[in-house]
């Protein structure tokens, strides 16, 4: 098991669930990122469920790696609101369901684009937020979109499995 240290402030992470739920799972995401929707969409209503019946405690961080094919979902992240999970959320499920339109737009058309078609605005303290989770994200050796922490073990690229199956896993 690795060992990870992360800031779960309220204020650049979208905190889901019970502290005493028997399973913890940090995912670090991009809006944008091609492997992080793959992942999410078939995922999600499982997500969700484990969170509702008190078996998931869930942390989602959203990195805005320096790579081209991200750039327009760096930009969506900036208008993640963490001050109200619930709105963010819709958002969240928004993009991804929709994540194509946004990477094939011209980066300079993603601020327009994602507030017309979801009705958001930039978050104001997204800097912050940004450079929090870079930080967080260095310190604990992350290099790949996504990387699920599963009660803290990380995976990554081949590693990645279907949340049931990290369930599956976790009970030996």
């Amino acid at each position: 098991m690795s060992t990870v240290n992360f800031d779960y402030s309220d204020e650049n992470t979208i905190n889901l669930g019970q502290a005493d739920a028997p399973h913890t799972l940090t995912m670090i995401l991009n809006l944008g990122c091609v492997d992080t929707q793959e992942w999410w969409l078939p995922n999600v209503a499982d997500l969700f469920k484990a969170v509702d019946e008190g078996q998931l405690q869930l942390h989602l961080k959203f990195w805005n790696k320096i790579k081209e094919p991200l750039r327009n979902g760096n930009t969506a992240n900036g208008y993640i609101d963490y001050q109200h999970p619930q709105a963010a959320l819709t958002y969240i499920e928004a993009v991804f369901t929709q994540q194509q339109v946004l990477r094939e737009l011209p980066n300079e058309e993603v601020p327009a684009y994602l507030e017309k078609m979801y009705g958001v605005t930039p978050y104001p303290a997204a800097s912050a937020v940004k450079t929090a989770v870079d930080d967080q994200i260095c310190a604990n050796g992350i290099t790949s979109l996504p990387t699920l922490i599963f009660d803290g073990e990380k995976r990554f690229d081949e590693q990645l499995v279907p949340l049931k199956q990290l369930f599956e896993i976790s009970r030996g």
